[in-house]
């Protein structure tokens, strides 16, 4: 039987021992973690210069945009200035109020016993508030000449009333005077009076019922 010996044992041994030296190992450790920290820093600086580049190219582009975009919101709030303040007129014309034909049927409505001294209209913005007319002038009559005004503000609240909705009427004067005029050749007495109609041409609102609370039953 042959007999072989290694003389290289100690030195292989040795070589190998040298090999896991714990130290050695976590030197090449450390170098392999270095090289992938500096790898991965390198990959993040190129995406963040690349961001910046692209952020740049965009700043670029809004500073160019900024400009039309201030111009069109200016001109925005223009065009919707001028959309509400024409809304505002197309209202006011098509709730506007008409005061010729009312002139028309108080002057139809006028006795020759009567002269009309002043007539003039009080108009609210809002459609759910009266109309206000108001009538000053002279009644004349040889025996009642209030009974005159009472005929005429009686006969100007029908005519009113075939027309709107709701119309008050009511005396705001009624005074005999010592004036007298002349009428057929005759003098006869007068007296002075103010009245005012109330004319409704729209209905109000209804009230809101309070909340939390049941109607009575």
């Amino acid at each position: 039987m042959a007999l072989h010996i290694n003389l290289l044992h100690e030195i292989q041994h040795q070589k190998l021992a040298r090999r896991r030296d714990p130290l050695k190992l976590s030197i090449l450790a450390m170098l392999l973690v270095g090289v992938g920290f500096v790898a991965f820093y390198l990959a993040r600086l190129q995406q963040v210069s690349s961001v910046r580049t692209r952020l740049g190219a965009v700043q670029a582009e809004w500073d160019k945009l900024e400009p039309k975009a201030r111009q069109a919101k200016t001109e925005e709030e223009e065009l919707t200035a001028s959309i509400k303040a024409s809304e505002t007129m197309v209202k006011r014309v098509d709730g506007r109020f008409y005061w010729a034909p009312i002139f028309d049927q108080v002057m139809q409505a006028v006795p020759r016993e009567v002269q009309i001294t002043r007539i003039s209209g009080d108009v609210s913005n809002e459609a759910a508030k009266p109309k206000v007319l108001h009538v000053v002038g002279i009644s004349s009559s040889a025996s009642e000449p209030r009974k005159v005004a009472e005929d005429l503000r009686t006969a100007l609240d029908n005519k009113l009333s075939e027309k709107f909705k709701h119309v008050t009427s009511s005396f705001r004067s009624l005074e005999e005077s010592e004036e007298v005029v002349t009428l057929d050749g005759k003098a006869i007495p007068t007296a002075n009076f103010s009245m005012e109609f109330q004319i409704t041409t729209a209905e109000a609102a209804p009230t809101p019922a309070p909340v939390g609370r049941k109607p009575k039953s």
